[in-house]
């Protein structure tokens, strides 16, 4: 998620922001899907864009396999 607004960060432990998630990831300090898998994640960003209409699916899909493994929690 594009975090371009000041509410669009998570939140650490002690309520400090955390720029490194958005809100809908990381919410007090931990992930709100602690079990959800890379792949998992990409079907969500791409079912929460076809949903809001934003983008192509196809330009979604590769968008998101192409970052979201990039993102600190996956990286191995």
């Amino acid at each position: 998620m594009p975090m371009e607004g000041a509410g669009d960060e998570g939140t650490n432990k002690d309520g400090s922001k955390n720029k490194s998630y958005c809100r809908f990831c990381y919410s007090g300090g931990k992930f709100t899907e602690p079990g959800i898998t890379v792949d998992g994640m990409i079907e969500k960003v791409v079912g929460i864009m076809k949903v809001m209409n934003l983008m192509d699916e196809d330009k979604v899909r590769r968008a998101a396999k192409a970052f979201i493994p990039t993102i600190e929690r996956w990286k191995k």
